[in-house]
C-alpha cells in the first residue's frame, strides 16, 4: 500500500518542534550576517571594465561579462543596484539578474548571496587575485505583463544598472567604468556616453564614474534617426529616435519646430545650462517597455508610434518629453537632500518628492505651449484635466 505523507507530517519533519520549555528556556535567533560597508567618499582603486552583448533579440537576453579589480585577497561584497534615482524607490529588477559565474586568475570563485540584502553577494577573493571576472545575464521580460520589455525585434533599451555589479564601500562617483556594447548589425543608438572607439560591431566608450553611467542609457534601433535640435551651439541638444518602423521617424516641420523650441525656452526660463551635451531618447512603439526617466545629460521617452505622424491629435501624454527634458534642471541639477545617495543602495528618502515631480510637472505642461507641442488653451485644459482629477478621486478610493 502506497504511503501518503500529509502536510502537516512534512512540515514537522522541516521544522522539528522545540524541546518543551523550561524556566529560563530562551530559543535565540540565527545570528544576523554581518553588516555590508557604507560606502565611503574615497576613489576605487582601478577602472571596472564591462561588456554588454545585446543582439540576442529572439531570447531578450542581454549578456554580460564584468571585470572588478581588487587590491587583495579577503572579503569583498559586489552590490547590484537597488534604488534607482528617477524611480524614487528599490525597484532594481533583481528578478531578472542570472546565471552570476565569477572566476579569479581563471579559477572558479564561490560566492554566496546575503541572507538579508538579496542585492549583494559576499565573495572571498583568493590569494594572488587581481580582478574578480564575473559572467552572467539580464533577462529581460519577454512580454508585457512580466515586467517591462527592454529587447524588441526592432529597438533595444540598455539600462545600464540592469547589467552591472559593484564594490560595496565606496561613493557610486568614484568608481570608474570602461563600458561597451555590442549591438546588432546595422543599428545606430543615442546615448549621453561619448563613443572612444568601434571595432567588429562593438562600441566602446569613455571611462566614467559608475554614478554616470547608471544615469546615461542607451536607445538603440535597427529603424533609428538623430536630429540636432540646436543648430550650431556650442552645447549640442540632440534628438534619438528608434521606432517600430521606419516611416514612424518622419518628422513634419510643425513637430521639428516645437523640438527645437525646447532647448530654447528652457534656457529663457532658467537662465542656465549645466550640462555639455544633452540627448533625448524617444521610443515610438507598441511593443518596448513603458520609459518616463529622467537623467543629467539624456532622457528615456517612450510614446504612441504615431507621435510625429499624427501630432496635434493627440493631447494627452504630450508634455512627456519637455517634463523628462526639464527633470535635468528640477532633480538632476538641483535635487532634494534626502533623495541623494552615494551609492545604489542606501535607501532614498522622498520628503520633497511633490517638488521634484510636482514643480517638473507643472512646467513641462507650461512648456508644452511655449514650445507648440500644445496650444495655449490645449496647455490649459491639460492642467485643468490633471486638477480635476485630483478633485474626484481620493486617494484610497482608487489606491487602497
Amino acid at each position: 500500500m502506497k504511503k501518503v505523507i500529509l502536510p502537516s507530517l512534512l512540515l514537522s519533519l522541516a521544522c522539528p518542534a522545540p524541546p518543551a520549555a523550561h524556566a529560563g528556556d530562551v530559543h535565540q535567533p540565527a545570528p544576523m550576517p554581518p553588516a555590508i560597508e557604507a560606502p565611503r567618499d574615497v576613489a576605487y582603486a582601478g577602472t571596472v571594465r564591462l561588456w554588454v552583448d545585446a543582439t540576442d533579440l529572439d531570447r531578450k537576453i542581454f549578456r554580460v561579462r564584468e571585470s572588478i579589480p581588487v587590491a587583495g585577497p579577503g572579503a569583498a561584497t559586489l552590490l547590484y543596484p537597488k534604488w534607482l534615482p528617477g524611480d524614487h524607490g528599490p525597484t532594481g529588477p533583481i528578478g531578472e539578474f542570472a546565471g552570476l559565474v565569477i572566476t579569479a586568475s581563471g579559477r572558479p570563485v564561490e560566492w554566496t548571496r546575503d541572507t538579508v540584502e538579496m542585492t549583494a553577494f559576499r565573495v572571498m577573493v583568493p590569494q594572488g587575485a587581481t580582478a574578480l571576472d564575473l559572467e552572467f545575464q539580464c533577462l529581460s521580460p519577454v512580454e508585457a505583463r512580466a515586467g517591462s520589455v527592454a529587447i524588441t525585434p526592432e529597438i533595444v533599451n540598455l539600462e545600464w544598472n540592469t547589467v552591472v555589479l559593484y564594490p560595496a564601500g565606496y561613493y557610486a562617483s568614484r568608481i570608474q567604468v570602461e563600458p561597451s556594447v555590442r549591438l546588432p548589425d546595422g543599428w545606430g543608438f543615442g546615448t549621453a556616453l561619448e563613443t572612444a572607439s568601434s571595432s567588429g560591431g562593438t562600441t566602446h566608450f569613455k571611462v566614467v564614474s559608475l554614478d554616470t553611467l547608471v544615469d546615461s542609457p542607451i536607445f538603440a534601433g535597427r529603424y533609428y534617426r538623430q536630429v540636432d535640435l540646436d543648430p550650431g551651439a556650442a552645447v549640442p541638444v540632440r534628438l534619438n529616435v528608434v521606432a517600430d518602423e521606419p516611416g514612424l521617424l518622419e518628422i513634419g516641420p510643425e513637430a521639428l519646430a516645437a523640438l527645437r523650441a525646447l532647448p530654447q525656452q528652457a534656457y529663457k526660463l532658467f537662465g542656465a545650462r549645466h550640462y555639455d551635451h544633452y540627448d533625448i531618447l524617444l521610443a515610438l512603439s507598441d511593443n518596448l517597455g513603458a520609459a518616463s526617466l529622467e537623467h543629467h545629460r539624456s532622457s528615456e521617452n517612450v510614446t504612441v508610434p504615431t507621435f510625429f505622424t499624427a501630432w496635434g491629435k493627440v493631447v494627452i501624454g504630450r508634455d512627456l518629453v519637455p517634463h523628462e527634458y526639464l527633470h535635468s534642471w528640477n532633480g538632476k541639477f538641483r535635487r532634494p537632500a534626502d533623495l541623494w545617495t552615494p551609492d545604489f543602495n542606501v535607501p532614498m528618502r522622498d520628503s520633497l518628492l511633490w517638488v521634484y515631480e510636482g514643480q517638473t510637472d507643472y512646467w513641462g505642461k507650461m512648456m508644452t505651449a511655449r514650445t507648440g507641442f500644445l496650444s495655449k488653451q490645449q496647455a490649459l485644459d491639460l492642467l485643468a484635466w490633471e486638477a480635476a482629477t485630483f478633485d474626484n478621486r481620493p486617494g484610497r478610493s482608487w489606491r487602497p
